[in-house]
């Protein structure tokens, strides 16, 4: 109960660990490769954290082994695949949440209505990525996408986006009505490249939580 107007500050909710090497099982990787035959590659990981980069909020028990977190490498390819006249672009590589599960209520679902920010604990290159977010909608290819640069290439960092910021999208393109993000309907979130800037890439990242509280925002470039 709130005292005077006043009450403890709601809890971050927690959307994706890979401190737990199993977080790996529910995951999904999409290239141009098994969409349509492109020649990108990619794939996700867990590897345990060195004992110099362990999370600052990381508390170790007696015999516990140490955490993990996701590394996301591969190749960008731009050549197009043969015998395919209808595909004219190629070269993007990204991973996503498996599709969420059931309950007796329906499909699982992330309310984020309450928070204020979309929070990414991660480490990365210079490529161009996007924080990719998936709603419970008729159209599954709409994303909800956000550019995620690396203020300190190479080294760890949190990023804090406003889910105001993010835009909708159709296939990497923005769509001119934007209309409200339900973000009490996120069923997958997940970081991808569509830049189509050949050569290889690695992002590593901890965790995603939705959360009230932040320490910086990143760049707020629009989407090409």
């Amino acid at each position: 109960m709130a005292v005077g107007g006043l009450g403890s500050p709601m809890k971050d909710l927690e959307i994706h660990s890979f401190r737990n090497p199993d977080s790996i099982s529910r995951t999904k990787l999409i290239t141009d490769r098994d969409s349509f035959g492109g020649f990108s590659t990619a794939k996700l990981e867990a590897v345990p954290f060195p004992a110099n980069e362990l999370p600052p909020d990381y508390q170790a028990a007696h015999n516990q082994p140490p955490p993990h977190y996701g590394k996301f490498t591969g190749n960008i390819n731009i050549d197009l695949p043969p015998n395919r006249p209808d595909i004219e672009r190629s070269g993007f590589a990204a991973w996503r949440m498996a599709d969420p599960g059931w309950s007796l209520l329906g499909k699982a679902l992330y309310n984020c209505e309450p928070y204020a920010f979309l929070a990414l604990r991660f480490k990365a290159d210079n490529s161009r990525y996007f924080v990719n977010v998936q709603v419970d909608s008729f159209v599954a290819t709409d994303l909800y996408q956000h550019r995620l640069f690396a203020n300190t290439p190479g080294r760890w960092e949190t990023v804090y986006i406003p889910f105001t910021e993010f835009v909708k999208t159709h296939m990497g393109r923005v769509l001119k009505s934007q209309g409200y993000f339900p973000k009490n309907l996120i069923t997958t979130v997940g970081l991808g490249l569509i830049d189509r800037i050949p050569g290889p890439f690695g992002l590593c990242i901890d965790r995603i939580w939705a959360t009230n509280h932040r320490e910086k925002i990143i760049d707020e470039d629009d989407l090409d």
